[in-house]
């Protein structure tokens, strides 16, 4: 099964000039969209049209819920998947296709990236640091800023979820698909140190080595590696720069993961 692979395309910045996907050239068997797609529930109707005949494995990303409450987001977005029905929107959700299981969910972070003392700190950091926590809105608490102490308890709940589908028996082949990242590997060079990446990652590797792919976004660069037989990938777009180039030069918008049935 040919898998193909994008995330953080951020048509809200790129508008009309987001680099061509042709699908005729990449020949998927299903499209994985991990999220920052669009802002609100813009991406399904984007994905329908572009993507037409063809499933489509879609998830939030972050930035998804700017400028909204993040319980309408959620609820908005689904709504308008029903509208379209080959995108399927994984909010922890599952979609099994021709015996593969993908199972997907934002997967917002725990902020334990590099020690579990290091947590509350890391919050802090990321309250100051991340556009998230000034942006999205939480709307049963009087429609206040989301704090990170919001998206730490979406972390538990979310990898709770996964933890208990994964430990499902099933036949087939099964693709984890998160926006977050699922392990320090997945953080660049330049940032492993920085306690920001705590917002974009955790330490995962246990649920890892459950699937036999792992699709992630948000870092706007792209990996490609293994974790005990679990290939893991990202292929993210980024913002448009001033010079009309892509944020993430590794980008390729044919990029495919061949699955093996």
């Amino acid at each position: 099964m040919r898998l193909l692979v994008l995330s953080d395309l951020h048509l809200e910045v790129w508008r009309d000039h987001v680099p061509r996907i042709d699908v005729s050239i990449s020949r998927p068997d299903v499209v994985i969209l991990a999220g920052d797609i669009h802002t609100k529930s813009r991406a399904p109707s984007w994905a329908a049209e572009i993507f037409s005949g063809l499933p489509v494995v879609y998830v939030a990303g972050n930035h998804e819920f700017y400028g909204e409450a993040i319980e309408k987001t959620g609820e908005s977005i689904a709504s308008e998947c029903f509208r379209y029905p080959n995108v399927h929107f994984l909010d922890c959700g599952e979609y099994v296709y021709e015996g593969v299981r993908f199972l997907g969910a934002t997967l917002w972070t725990d902020f334990a990236l590099f020690s579990p003392d290091r947590k509350w700190s890391a919050m802090l950091d990321a309250r100051t640091a991340m556009n998230d926590y000034q942006r999205i809105k939480v709307a049963t608490a009087g429609y206040r800023k989301l704090h990170p102490q919001d998206t730490a308890r979406l972390h538990t709940a979310q990898r709770a979820w996964l933890q208990k589908k994964l430990g499902e028996p099933f036949t087939g082949r099964t693709v984890v698909v998160t926006h977050m990242a699922p392990s320090m590997r997945s953080v660049a060079p330049e940032y492993v140190a920085d306690p920001v990446s705590a917002a974009f990652a955790s330490n995962l590797d246990d649920l890892i080595v459950k699937a036999n792919v792992w699709i992630h976004g948000h870092t706007h660069c792209s990996f490609d590696y293994e974790v005990e037989g679990c290939r893991v990938v990202a292929n993210p777009l980024g913002y448009r720069m001033r010079n009309n180039g892509a944020e993430n030069q590794e980008f390729d918008p044919n990029f495919i993961v061949e699955l093996e049935l």
